[in-house]
């Protein structure tokens, strides 16, 4: 009883007592403020990042585990032609045209510097190839014997992609300079990443002298990206339009990306590169 009437003493004393004891304690643990803390960035963004610390480099074979593992990690899992068909991130279609971005074409892979560790992380990929008139019919052909219906399905999309704006005849061209990667990381999205990216590889295919870089943008952020870039919009197609053999709605992607575009930006090559820039005189 003594013990209880104490404890309760204590309870009833003024504030003025017990105040210098919570407060001693709420400042042993009270954490230190960081830069971090006064930064105001989404809970999905990536805290203090700054595009002035990605650079853009040319991949090769050495980079192509660390292509293939991004593709995995965050291309497939959030590209609308995939997660619109409920395709499994294990079926061997995915395999093939993962093996293909990561040994072949054009591949430009964005970094970003860590201070703190002072390591390079990959942060975005870009992969382009030639796509020629020869390939609708391939794809189309590839896809009357594939079994899996997703497979099947996003083969004859690509495919009516292709065919439908008629960009061979109309631009008079052989092949096109087909960017069919442009992925960011999910931490870095919607901060200038992409843009980058699609800006360095339109610049590489002037630079080689290709006649027509295109795109095939299966997002809502894609197009934005790409009018940003300065590529002009040749065909636009609702999802809901793109209907099976048996009439049926095929893809059933997430709100805002309900349609699918393409984009061109045509290249004179009778006007020659750009000039390098020159070193300023010391």
């Amino acid at each position: 009883m003594n013990h209880l009437q104490n404890l309760k003493s204590r309870i009833l004393l003024s504030g003025r007592f017990l105040q210098p004891s919570i407060i001693s304690q709420a400042k042993r643990f009270r954490k230190k403020q960081t830069p971090c803390d006064v930064c105001y960035y989404p809970l999905d963004k990536k805290p203090c990042f700054n595009i002035k610390d990605v650079t853009v480099e040319h991949g090769n074979q050495c980079h192509a585990k660390l292509i293939r593992s991004f593709l995995f990690t965050n291309y497939w899992t959030r590209e609308p032609s995939v997660v619109g068909l409920w395709m499994c991130l294990d079926c061997p279609y995915l395999e093939i045209l993962t093996d293909k971005y990561a040994h072949t074409g054009d591949r430009l892979l964005a970094f970003e510097f860590i201070h703190r560790t002072k390591e390079k992380k990959l942060v975005g990929v870009s992969v382009a190839n030639k796509t020629f008139p020869w390939m609708i019919d391939e794809y189309e052909e590839w896809a009357h014997y594939t079994v899996c219906k997703a497979e099947r399905h996003r083969m004859y999309f690509i495919a009516h992609c292709l065919k439908s704006p008629n960009l061979f005849r109309k631009y008079n061209v052989n092949y096109l300079y087909d960017i069919e990667v442009l992925g960011t990381a999910s931490e870095v999205a919607g901060q200038g990443v992409a843009t980058l990216l699609l800006q360095a590889a339109l610049d590489h295919a002037e630079e080689l002298r290709h006649p027509l870089a295109h795109v095939i943008s299966v997002n809502h952020y894609a197009s934005k990206i790409c009018e940003k870039c300065g590529m002009k919009r040749e065909w636009s197609m609702d999802y809901s339009d793109f209907i099976d053999d048996a009439g049926q709605k095929v893809f059933f992607p997430r709100r805002p990306h309900l349609n699918v575009s393409v984009y061109t930006k045509h290249f004179d090559p009778a006007l020659g590169g750009k000039e390098p820039c020159r070193p300023l005189p010391v």
